[in-house]
């Protein structure tokens, strides 16, 4: 008897939950896979509705909740105005008592296991059970969040249509721990070529396309030290096999802190990289209600006068003229 009450209460709640989404509201999803991982999936839907919505998935930094980076990064008003989904994953103080994605633990990055088959079932959950346009999958996160949009790139590059790496680190630049501060710092030992194999090697049979990559950084980061952004840049343009220059602007916007360095390959934005001064490790803000602003201040959020997300958007496609 207990046990079909339990599974009436269980129905019940992700109808609950489906109404909530009907309704253009933030949800919590229950049950949407196996969750090898043990996360937490939320979504939220957008008032402005198309016959088929792009994805965003966006991953919290340690320390954060979903509903605190979806707050400070400003992704759901711009899920509102111009037609698109959005996926929180959530970590779980059990898994990490810092609350942050485990980018340097060997299962969780390894493909079709961890936290990172975790994210992947609830992209297919959202794919099966909402009008995604999988030509139209992205992903951001900052911090442990931004590693792991990496990982999550370089496992299943055929998922993801661009993604965004904000105060992150290269794949693979640690299987544990140890090797995880290491790498914070900026201390690793690899050569470029070893760099770009982690992510070949790691998709031998892929034959498609690799993602598009946004890269931000602060220059002073206390914490990810700078050398991560140039490392990134360096791994994704082995990726791409970009051999041309740079186009460097600096004082982008008419900010004086802002350096952005773009690469293309016939004549296609592959790889943006923002390197941001002042800035510490947080997301960059630009609160206020101009369509270029957004986000609000709080832990791990600086007003800039540069809105991260609005950028990232853009760079996705999904800003409406």
């Amino acid at each position: 008897m207990f046990r079909k009450v339990q599974k009436i209460a269980g129905v019940f709640l992700l109808f609950i939950s489906c109404q909530l989404i009907a309704q253009n509201q933030w949800a919590e999803i229950v049950d949407f896979g196996n969750n090898k991982g043990n996360l937490q999936m939320y979504v939220y839907k957008p008032t402005t509705l198309k016959n088929q919505l792009p994805l965003v998935v966006v991953l919290h930094g340690c320390g954060q909740t979903a509903s605190e980076i979806a707050d400070r990064s400003g992704w759901n008003t711009l899920a509102d105005s111009n037609g698109f989904m959005v996926l929180y994953p959530q970590q779980k103080v059990e898994n990490n008592l810092n609350n942050c994605f485990n980018w340097y633990n060997e299962t969780d990055i390894s493909k079709n296991d961890g936290e990172s088959d975790t994210i992947k079932e609830m992209i297919e959950y959202a794919i099966k059970n909402f009008n995604i346009d999988t030509s139209k999958i992205f992903v951001s996160g900052l911090s442990a969040g931004g590693a792991m949009a990496n990982v999550l790139m370089a496992n299943y590059p055929n998922l993801f249509n661009s993604g965004a790496i904000l105060s992150g680190i290269p794949f693979k630049a640690a299987t544990d721990l140890t090797t995880g501060y290491d790498a914070m710092q900026g201390k690793m030992e690899k050569s470029t070529v070893e760099w770009v194999a982690a992510i070949s090697d790691n998709n031998i049979n892929y034959k498609g396309q690799y993602p598009k990559v946004a890269i931000f950084h602060g220059l002073d980061d206390p914490f990810v030290n700078i050398k991560n952004a140039e490392l990134i840049e360096m791994q994704w343009k082995g990726i791409h096999k970009i051999e041309t220059n740079p186009t460097v602007v600096s004082n982008f916007n008419g900010n004086g802190d802002i350096t952005k360095t773009s690469y293309c390959k016939n004549q296609r934005l592959i790889i943006v990289k923002y390197e941001i001064d002042n800035l510490g490790h947080a997301m960059a803000v630009d609160p206020g209600n101009e369509k270029y602003q957004g986000g609000s201040i709080g832990k791990f959020a600086v007003d800039k006068n540069f809105h991260t997300t609005f950028w990232t958007a853009n760079f996705f496609g999904l800003i409406n003229d």
